[in-house]
């Protein structure tokens, strides 16, 4: 989300069962163009955005792994993308299990699927 448009930018959404609406404030060098949840809940992932998206992070593009710490998130890179093109779009995604952040790239020629593993949530 974006408030105003490409200024302010916000990890938000809505609890299905309770209606409770969470927003988190992320800086804009963070800003992904899809978002992921973890099975548990408690990460999110994001795959970046290209040099060309509505907002581009201008920092190159990356797969984040977030981590809700209170009202703010925990930004850690794992993959930097900046040789992948965006017209195909990463995906990036957890696993059942949650032990890894899944996506596809470009960013060696063909498209490929990757499997990043990540620490435990806390």
């Amino acid at each position: 989300m974006q408030t105003p448009k490409s200024k302010v930018f916000w990890l938000a959404g809505v609890e299905v069962a309770t209606g409770k609406g969470i927003r988190y404030p992320i800086q804009r060098q963070h800003w992904s163009v899809h978002f992921n949840l973890s099975p548990d809940g408690k990460r999110f992932a994001g795959d970046g955005g290209g040099p060309r998206s509505v907002a581009a992070p201008g920092n190159g593009q990356w797969i984040y792994l977030f981590t809700p710490r209170g009202r703010e998130l925990q930004v850690e890179k794992l993959v930097d993308l900046r040789n992948h093109d965006y017209r195909l779009e990463p995906n990036v995604t957890f696993t059942p299990d949650g032990k890894w952040v899944v996506f596809r790239s470009n960013m060696h020629g063909g498209s490929h699927v990757y499997a990043v593993e990540v620490a435990p949530a806390p």
